[in-house]
């Protein structure tokens, strides 16, 4: 690949690192890099042309400008989390920004956090948890910023401080024809609305201001039951959820059902209290919980939440099999997610588990075109450890969300939750859905048109369709 023309020059242009495909280990380390494998069981990962390891802004632009130049395919690793990973670009220059980009600035006057685009959650929670300080970011300690705030964003804070797109402040983005743009909501209003929702398909973003949030008496618990075989435990907490964390936004939860290596079915909850009360009050709120007598009960008042910041580690065997919301939790839905999770999950994976998700509160105050309306949402995937395991982990995934489907909203989705299929081949009407409307999309679409009008960066799920009608 050294007779890639211009190559040389870009060399000299780059204050950071370009890798071709005969530098191994570094070149395959890059592509090899995500948190989960399992589409490599259906085929081959893409190899791109070449890598270019920005060290800063200047360099993505030298980047953009040479694929356009090259006419090469264009695509931008952040964290390498993505479904079904999008990064991979066949022939292509991948940006990975993970590599060098990653520092975080905090002002704690200000209560904002200046963030690398390739930083990863654990990089900003080093630097606001001294402060008492967080962003809203993720469950996952190795999930990308980047890529994680440009199509919305989900935390266990989100209840209270709404999801990470709606805590941008402000973006430094490189455009398709390789300028530069410092975007807030006061200097290109429709662009800044666009990137908190349909980011990745607009430009490289290199650097995001972010508010933060004082989160220096939140009180957090982690609990694990075992399962019984009437599932009353089960029941029990997925009302209590309902009944008591639903209607209090200042009440983060998740729960996760999983098969436990020696324990068998439990059922692991994650919660956070932020707001005003002490942490007794706090603590109170949680007492129906404790009172099913739960195998573990741990309990922090750590700021940043680190202690629950789940670390997947990266090799994961995973296929997600997508996002589904409701508007309500019925007493039917409850039994029929038990149903589904409790009885259904296959013990060849060992480590199957099945996310279910509080959402509501802030989240619904929000104008961002990837804001959450809805109350509850489901990530439907499947996770294990053996890679014989494969097909019976996809069919659990899709069972599940065929299952469910019935019960949530029509065509309900979120973009850093897509089925594998849909990272390449999202429909239209279910783009609508993830963007809060055909409203929104059209108005996405002349964003789209402006700034990038031969769609450079269409290696993203939204792409496609937001550049409908525009050749590239």
């Amino acid at each position: 690949m050294e007779d890639l023309p211009g190559l040389e020059a870009l060399r000299a242009e780059l204050k950071g690192e370009v890798l071709l495909p005969g530098d191994t280990p570094a070149f395959e380390g890059v592509c090899s890099d995500v948190w989960s494998v399992s589409p490599f069981r259906e085929a081959p990962p893409a190899r791109p042309a070449l890598v270019v390891q920005p060290r800063g802004t200047a360099d993505v632009a030298a980047a953009v400008a040479y694929a356009r130049t090259q006419s090469l395919p264009l695509a931008v690793k952040c964290g390498g989390h993505g479904g079904g990973n999008p990064s991979w670009v066949a022939g292509g220059l991948l940006v990975d920004q993970g590599r060098f980009m990653r520092s975080v600035c905090v002002d704690p006057t200000a209560r904002t956090a200046t963030v690398d685009g390739g930083a990863q959650a654990r990089d900003v929670d080093a630097e606001t948890a001294p402060h008492g300080l967080a962003v809203p970011l993720g469950v996952c300690a190795t999930v990308g910023v980047g890529g994680l705030a440009l199509n919305g964003g989900l935390s266990l804070l989100s209840r209270a401080h709404g999801a990470v797109c709606d805590n941008i402040l402000a973006a430094t983005v490189v455009l398709a024809d390789g300028s530069v743009a410092h975007v807030t909501k006061d200097s290109d209003p429709e662009l800044f609305w666009a990137l908190r929702g349909a980011g990745t398909a607009l430009g490289v973003v290199t650097k995001l201001t972010l508010r933060v949030h004082d989160v220096s008496d939140a009180f957090c618990g982690s609990l694990v039951w075992a399962d019984d075989a009437e599932h009353a435990t089960y029941k029990a907490v997925l009302r209590w959820m309902r009944d008591a964390v639903l209607p209090n936004p200042s009440i983060g939860f998740n729960l996760t059902r999983a098969l436990h290596p020696g324990m068998g079915p439990v059922l692991v909850a994650m919660v956070v209290v932020t707001g005003d009360g002490s942490h007794e009050d706090k603590a109170a709120l949680l007492a129906p919980l404790r009172a099913l007598s739960p195998l573990a009960d741990s309990r922090t008042h750590e700021p940043a939440i680190l202690g629950l910041k789940a670390q997947f580690p990266v090799h994961y065997e995973a296929w997600v099999g997508g996002h589904l919301a409701a508007d309500k939790v019925s007493d039917a839905l409850v039994d029929h997610w038990i149903e589904l999770t409790a009885d259904g999950l296959p013990p060849e994976l060992g480590t199957t588990l099945a996310f279910f998700e509080l959402m509501g509160g802030r989240m619904k105050d929000s104008d961002a075109p990837a804001g959450f309306t809805a109350d509850v949402q489901w990530v439907v995937q499947a996770g294990w450890v053996d890679p014989g395991a494969h097909d019976i982990g996809k069919r659990f995934a899709a069972g599940l969300r065929q299952g469910l489907a019935p019960y949530c909203c029509p065509n309900s989705g979120y973009l850093n939750m897509l089925d594998v299929a849909e990272v390449t081949e999202l429909p239209p009407e279910r783009a609508a859905a993830m963007v809060r409307g055909a409203r929104n999309l059209e108005r996405l679409r002349a964003v789209k048109a402006r700034v990038d009008p031969t769609d450079m960066f269409r290696h993203t799920p939204l792409s496609r369709v937001l550049a409908a009608g525009v050749q590239p």
